[in-house]
């Protein structure tokens, strides 16, 4: 891809490809050519929600997250699972990128969000876990 919009037109065709899914929010702003921020809020059928936040750049054609976070939650059990890169984790050894299960912080490298997508799909019953 040559530009962030580029990106954000695959990232919506993703969304948009998903069964059951509501989109709550989409919101980009393309702050130039090559940097952007992405923020979504997605609804399933089953009242689970995913959050999907990016500040993105691409440096050649290639994208690099300044910062991601991606949040999935059912309506009765809370969180489900997070990544994301805050610095806050530094003894995970994938540090700053790390996962968030309901029981633990374990190391993890950045998920694409059509894995993101494909795990909230899987822990709904439709496929398999990306751990």
């Amino acid at each position: 891809m040559r530009t962030i919009d580029e990106y954000f037109a695959g990232v919506r065709k993703l969304i948009q490809a998903v069964p059951g899914v509501y989109t709550e929010r989409y919101e980009e702003h393309i702050l130039t050519s090559i940097r952007g921020n992405l923020r979504v809020r997605l609804q399933f059928s089953d009242q689970s929600l995913l959050e999907i936040s990016e500040a993105i750049v691409l440096i050649g054609e290639e994208p690099r997250w300044l910062s991601y976070r991606y949040h999935y939650q059912s309506p009765g059990t809370g969180m489900i699972f997070r990544y994301d890169n805050a610095p806050h984790r530094p003894e995970i050894s994938s540090y700053p990128d790390h996962k968030h299960t309901r029981d633990a912080v374990v190391a993890s490298s950045h998920p694409l969000i059509e894995q993101v997508l494909e795990e909230a799909q899987a822990c709904r019953g439709g496929g398999t876990s990306r751990n």
